[in-house]
């Protein structure tokens, strides 16, 4: 039986995802806006019930598993090393947080699906929540994701993934991620100073006296 998304191309093999390949690749991005309005998907009809049943969480937008599997998903795509993980820079919180404003109304309910069908794959090629694969199993399901068809639903969820770790990563701390501006300070922002420029170009903070 054919999951929730459209199937994959099993064939590459699985790349290590590193921070510095992660860095690399997006580092030189200041945000994602341009990316959300080329990945937006059609506005679902007014008439149409998005509305998910009422399920116990301790979270604002994702059950608890859910929460888990996106969790340990963001921390392959930027692993701690001697610097710290997505997990440490408070990645999860965010995009729990970002997928509960109406801004992002039209991702949560793909994010959500996406999440899910991760969750059932690796059930059913582990027998394990995603979140107690090896770091090895989670990178062979993202991969098959990222390796995905152009247009497919799997691509699509991996360039929202990818959107909202970024943002996470990288954008102002006060919408939860980003924790104590250490994310700038990966991709050579902000200097561990306040009162510098975030990617975006905007001034945070005061300058410190004396």
């Amino acid at each position: 039986m054919s999951e929730t998304l459209p199937p994959t191309s099993t064939d590459a093999a699985p790349e290590e995802m590193t921070r510095r390949n992660f860095i690399e690749h997006v580092g030189f991005m200041s945000g994602t806006a341009l990316l959300y309005a080329a990945c937006k998907p059609s506005e679902p009809k007014k008439s149409e019930n998005t509305v998910r049943p009422v399920v116990e969480t301790s979270h604002r937008s994702l059950t608890n598993e859910e929460y888990d599997t996106v969790a340990a998903a963001v921390e392959r795509i930027c692993p701690r090393d001697e610097e710290p993980g997505a997990i440490d820079l408070g990645v999860p919180e965010y995009i729990d947080g970002a997928l509960s404003t109406p801004t992002l109304a039209h991702v949560r309910d793909d994010f959500v699906r996406g999440t899910e069908v991760l969750m059932r794959r690796s059930l059913g090629r582990f027998q394990k929540p995603f979140a107690a694969l090896s770091p090895a199993e989670q990178d062979l399901l993202l991969t098959e994701f990222k390796d995905s068809s152009a247009g497919s639903g799997e691509q699509h969820y991996w360039t929202v993934l990818i959107g909202l770790t970024m943002e996470g990563l990288f954008g102002d701390p006060v919408h939860g991620g980003n924790k104590g501006g250490r994310g700038w300070e990966l991709i050579g922002f902000n200097q561990g100073r306040r009162g510098s420029c975030g990617p975006s170009g905007h001034h945070h903070g005061e300058t410190r006296k004396g």
